[in-house]
């Protein structure tokens, strides 16, 4: 019987797993927020992270983008890194790194296209999953280490108590699904916890699994997988963009243009752009009081050197764990 249901919820994840990009346009040009990564620096007590951008460019060769976050303050990117240049009217890929105080929750992007008119994107919101018991909210991937043979995926979220009774959060309440709905068990993780009645746990926490295929894709992360409680959270339909009132307020009049989905195909999100309004972004400077904390591009260098140095080491010390505990399986 639970093979039944194991291999009905492998179908279900199968059949709702697809990317949801996010996009703007000032009617001309086209930019796609494809996703977002963390990662931390090297020195484990520093109160800043590494945010990388993926982006892609329609009908523009390059952009400019700041970020504001929940604070309203705006971030500046210290590198961005060229994927795939635009060229002869093919669209160009690129990752645009920040760095952002740690845990730092955004409001939206401002992008404004090489020759074109800025506008801005909403980010995206935190997807939530619940039960009669608890409430999962995730944050994201805060580090994604990749060796010849398998990847590392550390996520980080937030359990609340929903219910009457107490609750006992391990890392082992948590499965990663991939884009076919194989299930990962965590393998590294937070400090187990009791939670009360209408309590949340103490911080955010991080839960790590290794041993992940190479083809795999994070598509769902699951809360006891396949008990009758489970909540499973699709990775990529339920990471939507925040609405307009979580970003303007409820009473703000909105002066710049808003994110919409994108879709996989460069002639879909170029006939996709009429959707989308142009403004100035001076209206939303106005609207908000924002602090400019650029980085100096050669100090985001360095930090990002430290950084996959930092990555070299993790990544060989998993590959070092992965051989012995094959050799310890089949001695």
């Amino acid at each position: 019987m639970r093979l039944i249901v194991l291999a009905l919820l492998l179908a279900l994840v199968l059949g709702t797993a697809q990317a949801v990009p996010l996009q703007g346009s000032d009617g001309n040009a086209t930019v796609v927020l494809f996703g977002a990564t963390r990662t931390p620096l090297d020195d484990e007590n520093a109160t800043e992270e590494i945010l990388k951008v993926d982006v892609g460019l329609v009908g523009t060769e390059n952009a400019t983008y700041e970020l504001l976050d929940q604070n309203d303050k705006t971030y500046s990117p210290g590198l961005y890194k060229t994927l795939q240049p635009a060229l002869g009217g093919l669209p160009g890929r690129q990752l645009v790194y920040f760095l952002i105080p740690k845990d730092d929750l955004f409001k939206l992007i401002k992008v404004t296209p090489k020759g074109g008119l800025p506008f801005a994107i909403n980010w995206w919101a935190t997807p939530k999953g619940f039960n009669e018991n608890v409430i999962i909210r995730y944050y994201g991937i805060t580090d994604w280490l990749i060796n010849p043979d398998e990847q590392g995926i550390v996520m980080q979220l937030r359990a609340a108590n929903n219910g009457t009774k107490d609750i006992y959060l391990t890392p082992e309440n948590f499965t990663l699904l991939d884009q076919w709905g194989w299930p990962y068990r965590p393998t590294a993780g937070f400090d187990p916890e009791v939670i009360g009645p209408g309590m949340a746990s103490e911080t955010r926490v991080l839960v790590g699994f290794t041993g992940v295929s190479l083809i795999s894709r994070p598509a769902a992360l699951a809360y006891n997988f396949g008990a009758p409680d489970q909540i499973i959270i699709n990775l990529e339909n339920d990471m939507v963009a925040l609405s307009d009132e979580k970003v303007y307020g409820a009473n703000a009049t909105k002066t710049v243009s808003a994110s919409a989905p994108a879709t996989e195909n460069a002639t879909a999100l170029g006939g996709s752009q009429s959707q989308v309004q142009a403004a100035s972004a001076e209206d939303q400077t106005n609207q908000t009081k924002t602090t400019n904390t650029t980085t100096k591009l050669s100090s985001l260098k360095e930090k990002i050197a430290a950084s996959k140095a930092r990555l070299a080491g993790t990544q060989a010390s998993l590959h070092e764990s992965t051989k012995n505990e094959s050799q310890n399986s089949t001695a």
